[in-house]
């Protein structure tokens, strides 16, 4: 049975979770349910999540039926999202912060765009988990893997079917933020009061110096190890992240009000894609992902609509497919977004007011934004690259002795997969006009 603590960013100590918590939470919901008892694991692995804990959830109990009253055996499985319990983790990593974020997107933010978008069409967008319930230290939400889905694997990125599917949604996303902007102008600002940029703000620099000092040197070694010193892909990764105004680069995209500015997922990385497959061949046990959910809106942030997009394409995707498919992966993307403008507004600014005017905006805002990309790249790719037994343990509380003044620095051994992945990003960036 499971009980938390923990203590919120005031200090205060929050109310442990029990029986009777799951019970008040599911009294208005399935009022004629009786849960009888709990039981939760640990819902992720390490290198699959950094700035909370998840736990999966299992409630069971009694179902009294409303036309005989005979009671029936109920089961619901749960995700428990919460903040970690050691404190100095939480402050290590700002996840207080972090946490409201997604709080604040479920209770406020995704319900008022869907609102809004039941106005204008009967299409919905649904690629969220279902939330039960929210607060400053607590999300519970639905468990995917009772309708299928499950995780990518993280070090070998996206497909090509996955990646479509994923681009459509974060498309249909973009789309109903923007379209709120465009025809509720006043509201819109209110729901962009609420987002708070988690990572790349001014106040953050000092308390980032180190860990960032630690991930550019990294990176840059990365490339080296792999391109020659004279090479110009290696030079613009020196001038990109090789100066003190690295962390001011980053904070000047993100900050930096654009046509196409929005409410952003802000973390499109493998991890916080789930997808629903279904098989195609039983011989080859080849599947193809039919669904995705997108998870993990903690780092949600108003900023062009180009800083996820950058993530998703370079930095889950490989060099190869890149090759290849980006400039239809854009194309789909573009048609997407404007498709549903079409739908959810009854009058698109003129800037953007044609399929191909919004495509040429958007290829200019990703040219201008997109090196932002590389900038989360040395997170993402040592986190994605790295074997799960190298990463840190986000269960275990932090040694007094791991810690610094500022956020922890996370030590992946260098593997040839993120160095051939780094030197990748650079070398598109670059023969593109990003960096």
């Amino acid at each position: 049975m499971g009980v938390t603590d923990t203590t919120s960013e005031d200090g205060d100590s929050c109310t442990k979770i029990t029986l009777e918590t799951f019970r008040e939470i599911f009294r208005n919901i399935e009022p004629e349910v009786q849960i009888d008892a709990f039981e939760e694991e640990q819902g992720s692995g390490r290198g699959d999540n950094y700035t909370a804990t998840l736990y999966r959830t299992h409630l069971s109990g009694q179902r009294k039926s409303t036309t005989d009253g005979k009671k029936q055996k109920w089961e619901k499985n749960l995700i428990c999202k919460r903040l970690p319990e050691d404190v100095q983790r939480r402050e290590a990593y700002k996840s207080d912060k972090l946490f409201r974020n997604e709080v604040l997107f479920y209770t406020e933010i995704l319900p008022e765009l869907l609102r809004f978008q039941c106005t204008k069409t009967e299409k919905a967008f649904e690629a969220t988990p279902k939330c039960f319930y929210a607060r400053g230290d607590l999300l519970i939400m639905e468990d995917l893997r009772v309708r299928g889905f499950q995780m990518t694997d993280r070090q070998k990125g996206l497909t090509l079917d996955e990646t479509r599917l994923v681009l459509k949604q974060v498309a249909q996303f973009h789309a109903l933020s923007l379209a709120y902007k465009f025809e509720k102008p006043a509201q819109f600002e209110r729901l962009r009061a609420l987002v708070t940029e988690g990572l790349f703000c001014s106040s953050n620099e000092n308390w980032y110096k180190n860990y960032y000092e630690r991930l550019t040197k990294d990176a840059i070694k990365m490339v080296s190890d792999v391109l020659p010193d004279e090479s110009k892909y290696l030079d613009a990764m020196r001038k990109f992240a090789g100066c003190s105004s690295f962390f001011s680069q980053m904070v000047y995209l993100v900050s930096t009000e654009s046509a196409l500015s929005a409410i952003c997922h802000g973390d499109c990385w493998v991890n916080n894609f789930l997808y629903r497959y279904e098989c195609v061949d039983d011989i080859t046990d080849q599947k193809n992902a039919v669904e995705v959910c997108l998870v993990d809106f903690q780092l949600i942030r108003y900023s062009s609509i180009a800083l996820d997009i950058a993530n998703l394409l370079f930095c889950c995707t490989t060099k190869a497919m890149r090759d290849e498919h980006l400039n239809a992966f854009i194309k789909l993307y573009t048609s997407e977004v404007f498709s549903w403008l079409k739908t959810l507004c009854t009058h698109i600014p003129e800037s953007c007011d044609s399929a191909d005017k919004f495509a040429k905006l958007f290829r200019e805002e990703l040219k201008t934004y997109g090196r932002f990309a590389l900038g989360l790249a040395l997170d993402i790719l040592p986190m994605s690259t790295c074997a799960s037994e190298h990463a840190p343990d986000m269960y275990l509380n932090i040694h007094h002795d791991e810690m610094e003044t500022g956020a922890p620095i996370l030590n992946f051994p260098p593997n040839d997969l993120c160095r051939r992945k780094m030197t990748d990003i650079v070398i598109d960036m670059v023969d593109r006009g990003m960096l």
